[in-house]
């Protein structure tokens, strides 16, 4: 019965060593700091007033661009912190976070990029090299090749926005401004049709 009850032990022993070792690495939260950087204080005073002000109206779709390239957990870490605060710290936690993912939740379909089917069709349009020359004049600056316009202008303007739309959601893009983004893409359009 000894032996038994050893080989248990070595067996949950070696289970929690293996299982302890093999543990995933989990990315570090950004801090609130990089998230408000991410925001801007104009967007951040829009959701602020939509918190704990009195405006009930939506969010300026710019700010919606933005909040959603910030992304839902930067976003629950602000509202959280700021509900935290010495000023607020009376008001319900729980009925601020419901606002908070209302407002989240209503910019995240406001600026839905369409269904992967949907986008999958329009890449297929444009093709992967011309939709990456594309994407990285959207992101950087220059002109897209005539080939490429040709492509673009064919594949048509609501597949155009809805892959800018998905441009907008990539982390790595969090730096360059949603706005920007949006604006950009919609130049870069009409550069294309007049060419």
């Amino acid at each position: 019965m000894a032996k038994f009850s050893n080989h248990i032990i070595i067996l949950v022993a070696f289970f929690l060593a293996t299982t302890i070792a093999m543990k995933p690495e989990i990315p570090t939260l950004e801090t609130i700091y990089q998230c408000q950087t991410y925001f801007g204080q104009e967007c951040g005073m829009q959701v602020y007033d939509r918190l704990f002000g009195t405006n009930v109206s939506d969010l300026p779709t710019n700010c919606c661009y933005k909040l959603v390239q910030m992304g839902y957990p930067c976003h629950t870490r602000l509202t959280v912190a700021t509900a935290k605060s010495p000023k607020h710290e009376k008001e319900g936690l729980k009925e601020i976070l419901v606002k908070s993912d209302e407002i989240f939740e209503k910019c995240d379909e406001a600026t839905y990029p369409g269904n992967i089917l949907y986008l999958a069709k329009c890449i297929q349009k444009i093709g992967t090299d011309c939709g990456d020359e594309v994407s990285k004049h959207i992101v950087s600056d220059g002109n897209v090749s005539k080939q490429c316009c040709k492509k673009l202008v064919k594949m048509g303007q609501d597949c155009h926005d809805n892959l800018a739309k998905a441009l907008i959601r990539i982390p790595e893009l969090r730096a360059v401004d949603a706005t920007q983004i949006v604006e950009k893409s919609k130049k870069i359009f009409q550069y294309c049709q007049k060419s």
